[in-house]
């Protein structure tokens, strides 16, 4: 007898410990932190993201290797560019200190040398320096997971370049894919990250997020499209990046191989309509390990190819209303129908109907004016809080800053003063041995 549910999967995901940067982190003031966040984007936020990895490896069972998405009962999911470019925010170039360690056969710094360099700039109070330190501490450890403490040359010179957001999107396509290909291991992609993006296309209410006490495998199965949260409005009527070169897709370049995207799948997600089927050529999948050892056209072709990025935009995907259509629907439901579910659904999560309520026009459109007018009040509170927090935190700041400065002048007062008394001692010295020469001459 067939089954019914395909085979799942014995995963893992890097689970770095960030105990020693989150604690030296936390030692950084709220304006420095401000700053940091000027400079570096969301690096933060994503290293101080908790992760359920319970939910990480549930998704990676629902991972459609041949179309390189999440394939759910009647919709799909994958991660886009814009979506992380977002999640990061875009980081600017730093410039990081050349003193390079070697770990097998890979040069880079440890982390240990680098949180030992954050904390001294941090008392100097060098803060471009000490975010550099951060921040390349973080590209390593978080973003770029590939050993234990040590942050390597390939993780240095993603930093360099000031844009992580493509390497970043490979590396969850390379390493779900390749170990997908084995039907076990590690998977070493920016866990934080992924698991961001994730929780944006989650339920935030409903019973779908009362029901805690349900397993994640029934939970993720139990998704439908309509359950989801398809798209931010910050990505309505923007141009995406929808092929490279001669590429269909998406070719991308991470940090140990090579791999395609198909941006056709994550139209919804950037608020543009699903018409219908994608065309076959525009799913042609490749993983290219060790960067082409074995096909070196194949990775000069892929690095050629960023040199012509193909954007597409209103004019061609259509208005932004992230409408799904029948035909895309049905070609979904027999792609699951091909490959299976991995969790057979015990007790689907009923979803609440919705009740329909009669409001006189009069009431509604007092109604509407009562909203508007608290909405006022209510940025105007927000812009106000936020004011008060920032001269709190500014006046807290120049306390903090003029005690350091009386500090420091106590210091060298009392040195001076120390300096003084051993002068006077030799002084006093000198007299008494002058004084004892008069005597015996």
């Amino acid at each position: 007898m067939e089954s019914s549910k395909r085979n799942i999967y014995s995963f893992k995901f890097k689970d770095p410990d960030l105990r020693s940067l989150r604690s030296l982190v936390s030692q950084m003031h709220p304006v420095y932190i401000i700053n940091f966040g000027k400079n570096y984007g969301n690096l933060l936020s994503i290293l101080n993201q908790q992760v359920d990895h319970t939910t990480l490896i549930t998704l990676a069972q629902f991972y459609d290797l041949p179309l390189r998405c999440f394939t759910f009962q009647d919709f799909q999911l994958a991660p886009t560019l814009e979506e992380f470019e977002r999640l990061c925010a875009t980081m600017d170039e730093k410039e990081a200190k050349d003193n390079l360690e070697t770990k097998g056969n890979t040069k880079g710094f440890s982390l240990s040398f680098l949180l030992e360099r954050a904390h001294t700039l941090l008392k100097a109070e060098s803060w471009d320096a000490c975010y550099s330190a951060i921040a390349l501490a973080i590209y390593g450890i978080v973003l770029f997971p590939n050993m234990d403490g040590f942050v390597d040359v390939t993780a240095i010179c993603v930093f360099l370049t000031g844009n992580p957001v493509p390497t970043l999107l490979a590396d969850v396509y390379y390493h779900i894919s390749h170990r997908y290909t084995k039907k076990k291991g590690l998977i070493i992609c920016c866990a934080p990250l992924l698991y961001q993006w994730f929780l944006e296309h989650l339920p935030k209410t409903g019973a779908w997020v009362e029901q805690s006490d349900v397993s994640w495998p029934q939970r993720l199965g139990s998704l439908r499209s309509e359950d989801l949260s398809w798209y931010s409005k910050e990505y309505i009527n923007i141009d995406i990046i929808f092929s490279c070169g001669d590429f269909p897709n998406l070719p991308l370049i991470g940090t140990q191989g090579c791999v395609n995207a198909n941006p056709v799948l994550s139209l919804r997600q950037l608020g543009y309509p699903m018409e219908g089927p994608p065309e076959a050529n525009s799913l042609e999948a490749f993983l290219l390990l060790d960067f082409g050892a074995e096909n070196p056209s194949l990775f000069q072709r892929i690095k050629e190819a960023w040199k012509n990025v193909n954007r597409k935009g209103k004019a061609k995907l259509g208005r932004a209303n992230g409408i799904t259509k029948e035909p895309y629907f049905q070609w979904v439901k027999e792609r699951v129908h091909i490959i299976k579910m991995p969790f057979v659904i015990r007790k689907p999560i009923p979803l609440p109907e919705p009740k329909l309520t009669h409001v006189p026009i009069e009431e509604m459109e007092e109604l509407k004016n009562t909203m508007a007018k608290l909405e006022k009040e209510n940025e105007e509170l927000q812009t106000k809080l936020q004011q008060t927090i920032n001269e709190k935190n500014n006046m807290k700041w120049e306390l903090e800053r003029k005690e350091a400065q009386l500090q420091a002048h106590v210091e060298k007062f009392n040195k001076e003063e120390h300096k003084r008394k051993k002068i006077k001692v030799g002084l006093e010295q000198a007299n008494h041995y002058l004084d004892t020469l008069k005597g015996q001459l």
